[in-house]
């Protein structure tokens, strides 16, 4: 690679898009320009992670295994 990478909204033979890194040679073996560039400044920001919140317990969690609730027999 040379040359600093760049963002550029590319578009798959398939339809699907997508943002790329690539240098400026690469950009140009997509068939990519200027136009294509994605704005480093854009209004569009990643969304804030949400705070860690604790997990409730499960609900059909039970202390002994089924069919073992220590009642003895079946020796």
């Amino acid at each position: 690679m040379s040359g600093p990478l760049r963002k550029y909204r590319y578009r798959s033979p398939g339809g699907s898009e997508s943002v790329l890194k690539l240098s400026l040679e690469d950009a140009e073996r997509h068939g990519l320009s200027d136009e294509d560039l994605v704005e480093s400044g854009s209004s569009a920001k990643a969304a804030a992670p949400e705070p860690n919140k604790a997990r409730a317990a499960s609900a059909n969690k039970a202390r002994t295994p089924r069919g073992k609730d220590g009642a003895g027999g079946g020796d």
